[in-house]
């Protein structure tokens, strides 16, 4: 059995769903976290094998202590992983300080954006329409998991964005480029790609972690697949076309639509309305954590449509003002 610790198990909501698709795959998952044991999420306690609550993440030495009891109590970890833009860089130092498979060197995303630059790739600022391409890269730099979602122009009072079908040929190029460029394996990959007016596309962002929010849920909703099996039976080396079904169809090319709303804003379909003329469209209606409230809304509706038409309509029901 391997041996995967995990930092931060419980932030972003995302981790309680790999760490429980890690252990349903074998893996003893182990958390370390700066939130008290007794305010997990049911199913991540049930799910993880042990965990130890240090006083803040940000003080690398009680991490460092941390990942040396566990390593001392159930022997050297196999991976370690916080799945978290914030804590890539930490991630990878613990990696070479304990002697574990994986990146060593300082991950950031913007060590990455720079490693994709120095291989050449066309990098830049935000303009223009930004897509992000979004990956499971395998042990051997396979990709087994693609997917790109479509971005607002602007920021608004609402927060919209989309999956995008079929894959955009140039995205998918500059994602796949981005992965051989970092050599990746065995990770997320997160790649920002805008398309400004009149110029070619270009890389504006690079992360070694899975995409934000709630886009993995979009993912499965859309094509009717299950990402975070895909990655825990990668990590749990396992045959990654048995995890997800051996007479699976190919995901389905539907689009799943995120949409917010604002608290204190009288909008003209009630939560009622909008599921009588949406009904199981609807696949998930949910309050934001509070640190994604800022940019993406105090409470959010996920829908499945048939098409970009479709999603259009979805959202200027959800967003129509009293």
């Amino acid at each position: 059995m391997s041996t995967f610790i995990f930092i931060s198990p419980d932030f972003p909501q995302i981790n309680v769903n790999l760490c429980e698709h890690l252990a349903l795959a074998g893996v003893r998952v182990i958390g370390i976290g700066d939130a008290d044991a007794a305010g997990l999420d049911r199913r991540l306690v049930h799910h993880l094998h042990d965990y130890r609550q240090v006083h803040t993440l940000d003080d690398y030495d009680a991490v460092y202590r941390a990942v040396a009891y566990f390593a001392h109590r159930h022997g050297k970890p196999d991976h370690l992983d916080s799945n978290n833009s914030h804590w890539l860089s930490q991630d990878a130092r613990l990696r070479r300080d304990f002697n574990i498979s994986g990146i060593t060197w300082s991950a950031s995303d913007s060590d990455s954006l720079e490693a994709v630059a120095e291989a050449g790739l066309p990098v830049g600022d935000s303009a223009g329409q930004v897509y992000s391409w979004d990956a499971i890269i395998g042990h051997d730099r396979t990709v087994l998991f693609e997917g790109v979602t479509a971005w607002p122009l602007i920021s608004a009072s609402e927060y919209a964005y989309r999956t995008v079908v079929p894959l955009p040929p140039a995205v998918v190029r500059l994602g796949r480029q981005a992965a051989e460029a970092l050599r990746a394996r065995l990770t997320f990959l997160h790649v920002q790609v805008a398309f400004p007016p009149g110029a070619e596309p270009r890389i504006i962002r690079v992360s070694r972690s899975a995409p934000p929010a709630f886009t993995l849920d979009m993912y499965n909703y859309a094509g009717d697949i299950d990402t975070y099996q895909i990655y825990a039976a990668e990590v749990a080396r396992q045959d990654v076309r048995l995890s997800v079904g051996p007479t699976s169809p190919p995901p389905k090319e539907q689009i799943a639509i995120y949409v917010s709303r604002r608290d204190g804003v009288s909008y003209r379909h009630r939560p009622q309305d909008l599921a009588e003329r949406w009904g199981d469209r609807i696949r998930l209606v949910a309050r934001n954590p509070e640190q994604y409230r800022r940019g993406m809304g105090d409470a959010f509706y996920i829908a499945v449509v048939s098409d970009d038409d479709e999603a259009d309509r979805f959202t200027a029901d959800v967003v129509m003002r009293g």
